[in-house]
């Protein structure tokens, strides 16, 4: 008798608070989807913006450069980590691991700070600051 009760108890908290059993995972799941797709294109944007500025710097002959040059293959090493990384939430986004797809994602963004931050570094020192 008591476990009809908890389970009557159960599904009125349930029904009051609008949310059926199987609607919460659906909402959870459009939003980590979401989540996912969000940390994904910031991470392609930023990539993008980074490319710019490290070819910029590359022109203005950041290789060759005594210092800048560690700059470059710093950016560069960490355009191939994040390019790895957002393959890799690419994949879990189409496998519907949404979860695994944010967290990667959200680690590719990162990694491509790190290397926008070397590539400005890098035309700073080529340019002299400016």
């Amino acid at each position: 008798m008591r476990t009809k009760n908890l389970l009557i108890a159960v599904a009125a908290l349930t029904l009051l608070s609008g949310r059926a059993l199987l609607s919460v995972p659906a909402q959870d799941q459009d939003e980590d989807k979401a989540k996912a797709e969000n940390w994904i294109a910031q991470a392609d944007s930023t990539k993008a913006l980074v490319e710019s500025v490290l070819d910029s710097a590359i022109e203005a002959g950041a290789e060759e450069h005594p210092v800048a040059s560690g700059q470059v293959a710093d950016a560069q090493r960490w355009l191939g980590e994040g390019a790895r990384a957002l393959a890799t939430a690419k994949e879990a986004l189409a496998a519907e691991d949404y979860e695994r797809a944010a967290n990667v994602g959200n680690m590719a963004w990162q990694y491509y700070v790190k290397a926008g931050t070397a590539a400005v570094l890098a035309a700073k020192l080529v340019t002299g600051g400016t």
